[in-house]
């Protein structure tokens, strides 16, 4: 490539970069946005095997987000759901219960939807399977929502979240 050649694609480079840097940087901030912050805590610190206990399980909500809820009907937005990680010694010991939703008009996906906005929390009931060695461990649970504004929605994203429980010796 001779002298003038490379001046001419380097000067033909430098607005391609321009336009390029931001691209990327709107890409790399929409996949790192997260607008919803979750935390739980076992109502009970320990527990014996066969036995239950309740989870308490809440999101906080950044301004202009909302979340669906977990009786959100079909065919529209992915509702919530608040489970137990798979291959582990708790199961639920019930139905998880949630924070009573709003129901509201959503132009996303033209119509009726329930929704949280700001905070809402979940009651889970927890059950220790009988043959659970006792020491410290972790529940495992799973939080699967949507995160939308009035202008748009992320995709739905599965957070997971533990929570320290210790199992104890069962008494003869």
């Amino acid at each position: 490539m001779t002298s003038a050649h490379a001046r001419r694609a380097r000067r033909m480079a430098i607005p391609v970069l321009a336009l390029a840097v931001p691209a990327v940087f709107a890409v790399g901030e929409a996949e790192a946005q997260d607008p919803v912050h979750w935390t739980a805590e076992a109502a009970s610190a320990s527990v014996a095997p066969g036995g239950t206990l309740t989870v308490a399980v809440s999101a906080v909500i950044d301004p202009g987000w909302y979340i669906y809820s977990i009786t959100q009907g079909e065919g529209g937005p992915v509702p919530s759901k608040v489970s137990l990680a798979a291959d582990q010694p708790f199961a639920l010991a019930g139905s998880v219960t949630g924070t009573r939703p709003e129901v509201k008009f959503d132009r996303n996906f033209s119509m009726e939807v329930e929704v949280h906005e700001g905070r809402v929390a979940y009651t889970v009931p927890v059950e220790v399977a009988s043959g659970t060695e006792a020491g410290a461990t972790e529940i495992l649970i799973r939080a699967r929502y949507q995160a939308c504004t009035n202008r748009v929605c992320l995709p739905a994203q599965t957070e997971r979240i533990s929570v320290p429980v210790t199992v104890v010796p069962t008494r003869p």
